[in-house]
């Protein structure tokens, strides 16, 4: 048990998401049923298989959850657990261990269910929750990071699928009183009938099941399929959220679904009917503010530990260490490496590649339907001119004449040529520090436009149709500040995105990390400055007191 007073335990609970609709009395009533435990590294608090009989919330450290299998989750500062076998009546589905020491709040299983009779706001938001760990552990989103963790998964609300078959029955009834008043044979249209509109449910089912929402521990995401013509992916990185605001209508606040609104600088995400607006805007705004106190947390413990190596070292007078060879070798990543230059050849071959990758920049390229899209005819033309061609010289044919069907040849050549030079000179490219969109005419006039990979407010890609979802291109398009860039047609548009977004976050952390650098060095500095002050008044003061206390 550890020592934690009910006055912690209460300021703990009011600033918690869970519990920020309750007034300061009910609060006050329900700090005493929670109760403080602080577990060492590796303990287990239950295992997999065993009864729930509490629920958690951890103030300090992490938790490890082993589901059956390799699939581990940690649950942070916080963040709950262990409700699910509560509210289920099943047994716990994985074990839970302490990573480091951990001190947690736990609330028994017959007070938790006494808390969620009284209060059924708080039951509302840990069932969905509840649903939501359930929905993200049976899909996959290879597009989440190696440590990005789903907080919240969500989709549109039934109802929505639920009035979209309106027309659909509708025109199903209208068949059938048809096939009945017209005495049509009933074993050959009434099959038929049921295929087509039967299939039309089971799209309008599974186009319902692709859409989500997503908060994640690095940023809110709003995915959007419609099977076989589109999808899209919006996401906006916890940082640009600005303000996250609810908007509902009669009907969707009778039937307890809306529309939760994201605000950044650049405007706003609407993620439209969601299934659980009052916990998904709860969320969003809880990750940030978590993703924030854990960066100041990060920062704060990095202060502490310079200071204290910057005052033993003062205090010891000894210089400072030189640093370790193994060190030295560690740091070699960081030394910029020189430029490479291309070859004629490698220049020819990246002419005709979509993404090509050179001295840590990544070249993209529109998909090659768009060149085809933009030349058929001419090839056709150069290959009919072709047959021609040789078939004067042969004479195969008398007409037209030989010098013009050369002149015709040339032309058309050229013609091809500058459309595939336009092509090529379209280039979007990907630094380690920004993005870069290149747009030049051949012969002609050079548009370059750039933006720092950290300005980057929000993210999005999309295929539009059936011949981009069929030949796998799209558009991404990259807000920066109030301008857009627009990476156009570009082949797998979902690992340019995935790619643009690893690039964002390494040189976001990057920059982090040198502000970091250098408000830990002011702050040492001025720390190590009072201390040193304080030790030469301490010493000035002890000096005049023995003066003083001598004969």
């Amino acid at each position: 048990m550890m020592d934690i007073d009910s006055s912690s335990i209460y300021t703990f609970l009011k600033d918690h998401y869970l519990f920020q609709s309750l007034k300061d009395e009910e609060l006050k009533q329900i700090t005493r049923l929670f109760k403080p435990i602080t577990l060492q590294e590796g303990e287990v608090l239950y295992r997999r298989g065993q009864r729930g009989r509490n629920f958690f919330i951890v103030v300090s450290g992490d938790v490890v959850l082993d589901f059956e299998g390799d699939k581990n989750v940690h649950v942070g500062w916080r963040e709950h657990f262990g409700e699910e076998a509560l509210l289920s009546g099943r047994p716990r589905m994985a074990s839970a261990r302490a990573q480091g020491q951990i001190t947690l709040l736990s609330l028994q299983e017959k007070a938790f269910h006494l808390l969620l009779e009284t209060f059924p706001a708080i039951k509302h938001t840990l069932t969905a929750i509840n649903q939501s760990d359930a929905l993200a552990r049976t899909r996959t989103f290879p597009w989440l990071g190696k440590e990005e963790d789903i907080r919240f998964l969500d989709r549109k609300h039934v109802f929505t699928f639920y009035a979209r078959l309106v027309v659909p029955l509708l025109l199903s009834m209208l068949t059938s009183a048809g096939i009945l008043l017209l005495n049509l044979n009933l074993l050959l249209f009434a099959p038929l009938s049921f295929l087509f509109f039967g299939g039309w449910v089971l799209w309008l089912w599974i186009d319902w099941g692709n859409d989500y929402y997503l908060v994640t521990t690095e940023r809110v995401v709003w995915v959007e399929k419609v099977i076989w013509f589109r999808d899209q992916r919006r996401e906006v990185p916890l940082g640009s959220v600005l303000t996250v605001n609810i908007s509902t209508h009669q009907l969707q606040r009778l039937m307890g679904f809306g529309d939760v609104i994201v605000r950044t600088y650049t405007g706003n995400m609407p993620m439209k009917n969601a299934g659980h607006p009052s916990v998904l805007s709860a969320l969003i705004q809880e990750a940030h503010y978590v993703a924030q106190e854990r960066h100041k947390q990060t920062e704060m413990s990095k202060i502490n530990e310079t200071l204290r190596e910057r005052l033993n070292r003062e205090e010891s007078q000894q210089p400072a260490p030189q640093q370790h060879e193994d060190q030295l070798l560690n740091g070699e990543e960081h030394i910029p490496r020189s430029s490479q230059s291309m070859s004629l050849i490698q220049q020819i071959l990246n002419l005709f590649r979509a993404r090509y990758e050179w001295n840590d920049v990544i070249t993209y390229r529109k998909h090659k339907f768009v060149l085809c899209q933009r030349t058929w005819w001419l090839v056709m033309t150069l290959i009919g001119l072709l047959v021609s061609f040789f078939a004067r010289i042969v004479n195969l044919i008398t007409s037209p004449s030989l010098p013009l069907i050369t002149t015709l040849l040339v032309i058309n050549a050229l013609i091809v040529a500058y459309i595939f030079a336009d092509w090529a000179n379209d280039r979007f490219q990907l630094t380690p520090r920004q993005i870069i969109d290149v747009d030049r005419k051949p012969l002609g006039k050079e548009t370059k436009r750039s933006a720092l990979l950290e300005n980057i407010l929000s993210l999005d890609y999309e295929r539009k149709n059936v011949l981009q979802r069929l030949f796998n291109f799209g558009t991404v398009a990259i807000n920066v500040g109030d301008i857009q860039l627009d990476f156009e047609n570009v082949s797998k548009p979902k690992l340019v995105q995935n790619e643009i977004f690893e690039h964002y976050n390494a040189a976001l952390k990057r920059k982090e990390q040198e502000q970091a650098q250098r408000h830990r060095d002011d702050m040492v500095e001025f720390l190590a400055a009072y201390h040193r002050q304080r030790q030469e008044t301490d010493h000035s003061e002890e000096e005049s007191s023995e003066t003083q206390s001598s004969p």
